[in-house]
């Protein structure tokens, strides 16, 4: 079996970004820290998309500002089990006085995979402070987006990532 996650725990670890992130990236980092958030799940809007590199440039901006020790998380598939792990470790971020344990990030984001092909990430997604819709432009169906939409519910959704 293959391991389901590419995580990136320690502050010295780097992570696997190529080049500085993008602006996009770094306006998302931006306009999320406008609230406190401990935990942020970035999900593609259909299936034929993926918020695995948006995660990663994501935490990585975060390091590079070096204000907080960020965490980065991509879920490659979700069983019942990997996914009430996720979801309880989400939880344990959310919650004020919770300590996740020695050696946790104080802010973690995460890619889950597409809800189209693996649904169990909504749970994932409820626990999460705030959640990214992640859309590829010219690639995303409006079905595809709405059915993430309403799987998640509109009300736990922060805001939208368009990647080109």
């Amino acid at each position: 079996m293959s391991e389901p996650y590419v995580f990136a725990e320690r502050p010295s670890a780097p992570l696997p970004v190529s080049s500085p992130p993008r602006r996009e990236i770094q306006e998302l980092w931006v306009a999320l820290s406008r609230s406190a958030w401990r935990s942020a799940v970035l999900v593609p809007a259909d299936q034929r998309g993926s918020a695995a590199a948006a995660a990663v440039a994501l935490a990585e901006v975060g390091r590079r500002l070096r204000l907080t020790q960020v965490s980065a998380l991509v879920a490659a598939r979700l069983d019942y089990e990997e996914a009430a792990q996720l979801a309880r470790r989400l939880a344990a971020l959310r919650f004020p006085g919770a300590t996740p344990g020695p050696g946790a990030p104080d802010q973690l984001v995460v890619a889950i995979p597409a809800l189209a092909t693996d649904p169990l990430g909504a749970a994932v997604a409820r626990e999460a402070d705030v959640v990214v819709l992640c859309v590829d432009l010219g690639r995303t169906s409006l079905a595809g987006a709405r059915q993430t939409i309403q799987l998640i519910g509109r009300d736990r959704i922060a805001g939208c990532l368009l990647l080109t």
